[in-house]
């Protein structure tokens, strides 16, 4: 081959190759781009899988904090049922009133009592004292009506006279 042959070939090889370089470049650029943007998804995938884990972690720690704090308040809620429980049974233990039929005669003869003690007060002139007796007698006697009906409602019991039932 003749040196302008060689020439000519080489400046048409230049020529293809300044030609060629630009898309040779540019598909350099985005392999280098597409690979640095997997490998940057990769590490921001890496980075999130940490993330996920170090919060299941806590999600799990917090799981079992409530849980305890569940199983506390269900220990107390049942202590203050029970303390209900045993305050309500108190309560109904001192609701009936204990007392028996002589509890009432007796107060069915102090009400007759006093009814007494006012006309003899009255008869005497002693108007403040006979108010007073006739006070006290109506005392007694809403008294004496409370407590025969509260031994009406109680169902008769083995309890001899005089016993509170």
């Amino acid at each position: 081959m003749q040196p302008h042959q060689f020439v000519l070939a080489s400046g048409i090889l230049w020529l293809v190759t300044l030609v060629a370089l630009p898309f040779l470049l540019a598909t350099a650029r985005r392999r280098a781009h597409a690979s640095g943007l997997a490998e940057g998804k990769a590490m921001k995938d890496a980075a999130h899988i940490q993330q996920i884990r170090m919060f299941e972690r806590d999600m799990a720690d917090k799981q079992a904090e409530l849980v305890n704090a569940q199983k506390a308040f269900t220990a107390h809620m049942e202590a203050r049922r029970q303390v209900i429980t045993e305050l309500e049974e108190r309560i109904m233990s001192y609701t009936g009133l204990a007392v028996t039929k002589a509890d009432y005669d007796n107060l069915v003869s102090a009400t007759s009592t006093m009814r007494l003690a006012q006309r003899t007060l009255k008869a005497l002139k002693s108007l403040p004292q006979a108010d007073r007796a006739a006070d006290h007698a109506e005392v007694l006697d809403g008294l004496a009506k409370r407590v025969h009906a509260q031994l009406r409602a109680t169902p008769a019991s083995s309890s001899p006279a005089g016993v509170p039932a």
